[in-house]
């Protein structure tokens, strides 16, 4: 659902916040997807993927909240010098 709230067309225009906070949804939502198909389907290959993609989106997780608090930090400490 927050996904959709945060792809609308007026609030992606507005903010590029919108945007990581779609990125963020969306990858929660593979992160359970994957870690749930792992329990689900009992295949040692499909174990193996779903675990890779799992191990991915936490990586990918910790590199949007990263580049959101950097955006957020220039946006404070240079508030004019940002386009």
């Amino acid at each position: 659902m927050s996904a959709i709230v945060w792809l609308r067309r007026h609030v992606t225009s507005e903010s590029q916040s919108a945007i990581y906070f779609a990125a963020l949804a969306i990858n929660d939502l593979v992160y359970i997807g994957a870690s749930a198909s792992r329990y689900i389907v009992n295949d040692r290959w499909w174990s193996l993927i779903s675990y890779g993609i799992s191990w991915s989106t936490a990586i990918l997780e910790a590199l949007l909240v990263l580049s959101f608090s950097v955006v957020r930090f220039i946006a404070i400490r240079r508030p004019l010098q940002v386009c």
